[in-house]
């Protein structure tokens, strides 16, 4: 943990501090060692909230870009009496969590229906070499463009293998390649960040969340996990992560 409460405030750690923690009031030591990060950590290794993982300096990393009273947030349902840590709530309400390991679906789930207004931004740099996005960009799926794009192949990434179907064509074939210039163009000008997307071993779980899934893949941009169209196709839209850092009210 980032911050205990010491006379009622809450305080990042110094050396040879004792504080409480603010979910669940029993005693917390600081830790703060010359190796790593300096924390909170509960008097006898407990955790007290069944949501929280082990924080790594990615977790960290993610908060500092958020003010200090953001941090941590603890959430309380009146009529259920549950109580949890959000990672990041903004000023706007909305909680951000940051997950870097496995997770099971119901607590997935569970998570999504505490929170309720919410977004996730997962670790994906252990898993990232089982990624192969497509180097071909896609047009806006929204655009009416989209509707005119059919796909070859069975894998998501479609490669080159697509082809759009057009009035301005030959009816007697009615494709034309997306190889011919026209046609490219046109893709490039609705194109909105996104690509086709190919997971080995994926983690299932997040394609069933419901709501929004950035992949954190340790470059300028975040990978944002979607559904291309009705047949189920995944891609993933590059948006930069100072945009959505500043949307939420932090800074990079």
């Amino acid at each position: 943990m980032q911050f205990a409460i010491i006379n009622g405030l809450r305080r990042l750690p110094e050396k040879n501090l004792k504080g409480h923690c603010p979910l669940c009031g029993q005693e917390t030591l600081s830790k703060c060692g010359p190796k790593n990060r300096w924390h909170w950590a509960h008097k006898g290794r407990r955790h007290c909230d069944p949501w929280w993982e082990n924080e790594t300096q990615w977790h960290l990393d993610w908060k500092n870009h958020f003010p200090e009273r953001t941090r941590e947030v603890v959430q309380f349902d009146p009529q259920s009496g549950e109580k949890h840590i959000a990672d990041i709530k903004t000023e706007g309400g909305v909680v951000i969590e940051l997950q870097h390991s496995s997770m099971p679906l119901d607590e997935l789930k569970s998570r999504e229906a505490f929170y309720k207004k919410m977004i996730w931004i997962v670790d994906a740099i252990p898993f990232l070499r089982n990624f192969k996005i497509s180097r071909h960009p896609l047009p806006d799926p929204a655009s009416p463009l989209a509707q005119k794009v059919r796909f070859q192949g069975e894998g998501d990434v479609a490669g080159s293998m697509f082809y759009m179907v057009s009035d301005m064509v030959d009816r007697s074939h009615g494709i034309q390649l997306h190889s011919a210039r026209k046609f490219m163009d046109e893709i490039l000008a609705t194109h909105k960040g996104h690509y086709f997307l190919e997971w080995k071993k994926r983690r299932e779980v997040w394609f069933h969340a419901a709501t929004h899934v950035f992949f954190d893949v340790g470059g300028d941009d975040l990978l944002w996990l979607q559904r291309y169209d009705d047949s189920g196709r995944t891609c993933v839209r590059k948006i930069p992560k100072k945009q959505l850092i500043e949307k939420y009210g932090g800074s990079l």
